[in-house]
């Protein structure tokens, strides 16, 4: 505290109006193979526009085209992406198996030197494609040269034979405000270029030659794709961990991607992250009984059971309307589920059940490629499988929330998992004000300032039947404040759903007195 030398008015201000601010709980992250886009650099899309403008259409070499408009149909809105590629040393970036197509710009000028020596057309640029990728082998430059002396042209960039960008007047001055390269590069959405030229004797070459240049040598890098490719390294931020700089993220999918090791390390990174859900899909064309063997591992399944409450498993894939054939075809509901889990946090909360016939309701679906009986849910639920369900009246809808938590606790369901990652993760990034400050009553009292009014709206608006919360001697005794620890403890009672009805109807005579009957 100060010291005070002289009579005086000292205003001091003391802020006991921190509170826990409010984090994303349906932010999703998809891995997967796609038509064009960065590899292995998670990139935000907000729409499927954006989607098709950074990764392309639906291609037949993988689901996340179809897992991500699945997604922006059922209501989600905020998007993650992973390309991946093949790597022929997973723990090398530098041995992508993609390719960038590319040409080469020649020179304006065709003349000889003083010596009689005819000089050949210089090659001056060159011209890749902005990702790897056979999309862009049918990518063409058009240019336009407006006088070579000033060094001015015109440059136009062709896909699939229509202009998609132009740049008019650049430069081959690197030293003007439009130098193409400059002009270019960063903004263009298909390409990058480089000057690659140099003076011969005193001649310049900076000008390319008006006329069309074909993108060729392009390569998608999805041959020999393997498991590893999708996990990734987590020294290369590649696969599931190009997601570890992404604070923000809520549910992680690889569509269509059903491998035990994929799933597993789906699970693991979850299981570390302690933040998002992963979404796994069942494999394809299988029959309940099969789903539930590769559940638990069993039959011909030798892998060990799954067992997480950061996980969840769906069954059976949906039947659409392809859009590349105009044919029927089955597609992971890992997108459409991810979709049905944001438009549930929009009309409700985090905590309310991502399941039923509203805000478990899939949109963009002719059917499912398997429709169970009430007796084949009977046997997928206890196992921890939630089914997707065809109903009369109310279309095709997401049956069950259970986690793929194998020992019964409150955390085996979806609603609970999701409502305690909001929970911890809220309290733990508002907390931080803490870190450094004096290990006394004092501060365990503005920590629960901070925790108890976040916890009791929680608790209003229907998550928590109750509450309580836990900082003083009795956590911090003088050997936890010697090792420059704080110890508080959260109490919370989850809110359970209804998700066995019971109704039971009784006859009665025409002269009984229902209040009797009631008490």
């Amino acid at each position: 505290m100060p010291s005070y030398l002289s009579p005086g008015v000292y205003p001091r201000e003391t802020d006991f109006s921190f509170y826990v601010k409010q984090i994303s709980t349906s932010s999703a992250a998809m891995v997967g193979v796609a038509e064009k886009g960065p590899i292995n650099k998670p990139t935000l899309v907000t729409s499927w526009e954006q989607f098709l403008k950074t990764f392309g259409g639906y291609i037949n070499d993988g689901y996340l085209a179809y897992a991500a408009r699945s997604f922006f149909d059922n209501g989600g809105s905020v998007l993650y992406v992973c390309r991946v590629a093949h790597y022929a040393d997973p723990t090398d970036r530098n041995t992508l198996t993609g390719h960038k197509a590319m040409t080469k710009l020649v020179s304006q000028m065709d003349m000889q030197v003083l010596d009689g020596t005819p000089i050949p057309p210089q090659e001056i640029y060159d011209v890749l494609a902005i990702n790897e990728g056979t999309w862009a082998n049918r990518l063409e430059i058009l240019i336009e040269n407006l006088g070579f002396t000033e060094g001015i042209f015109n440059l136009s960039v062709l896909h699939k034979g229509e202009t998609v960008e132009q740049f008019s007047r650049v430069s081959s001055d690197e030293n003007s405000p439009d130098f193409v390269e400059l002009r270019v590069n960063g903004v263009s959405d298909y390409i990058i270029i480089h000057d690659i030229w140099e003076p011969v004797g005193d001649l310049m070459f900076g000008t390319p030659r008006s006329g069309t240049y074909a993108l060729s040598g392009g390569e998608n890098g999805v041959v020999d794709m393997a498991d590893s490719d999708y996990i990734g390294d987590p020294s290369q931020h590649t696969g599931l961990f190009a997601f570890d700089e992404v604070d923000a993220l809520n549910l992680l999918m690889v569509p269509g991607v059903t491998t035990v090791p994929v799933i597993n390390a789906g699970i693991g990174y979850a299981e570390s992250r302690k933040d998002i859900l992963f979404i796994a899909d069942a494999p394809p064309m299988l029959e309940p009984l099969d789903v539930v063997n590769f559940r638990k591992g069993q039959g011909t399944y030798t892998h060990a059971a799954f067992n997480s409450s950061y996980a969840a498993l769906y069954y059976p894939w949906l039947e659409i309307s392809d859009p590349l054939t105009s044919k029927k075809k089955n597609v992971p509901p890992s997108g459409a589920v991810a979709g049905c889990c944001a438009r549930s946090d929009q009309k409700t909360h985090v905590w309310w059940a991502p399941a039923g016939i509203d805000r478990g309701r899939i949109f963009n679906a002719l059917t499912v490629a398997y429709k169970t009986s009430r007796g084949e849910r009977d046997v997928l639920y206890p196992e921890g499988i939630n089914t997707i369900a065809v109903f009369p009246d109310t279309g095709i809808n997401i049956w069950g929330q259970k986690t793929l938590q194998s020992q019964p606790s409150a955390v085996d369901r979806i609603n609970v998992r999701r409502l305690m990652m909001y929970i911890e993760e809220a309290i733990s990034e508002s907390s931080r004000f803490v870190v450094f400050e004096p290990n006394n009553p004092q501060t365990w009292r503005s920590l629960g300032r901070l925790v108890n009014p976040f916890l009791q709206d929680i608790k209003e608006k229907g998550g928590l039947y109750d509450y309580a919360f836990q900082c003083d001697e009795e956590t911090n005794t003088p050997v936890v404040i010697d090792r420059n620890e704080m110890m508080a403890r959260v109490f919370v009672k989850p809110t359970k759903t209804a998700e066995f009805i019971e109704l039971n109807f009784i006859l009665s005579g025409t002269g009984a007195v229902f209040s009797e009957l009631i008490s």
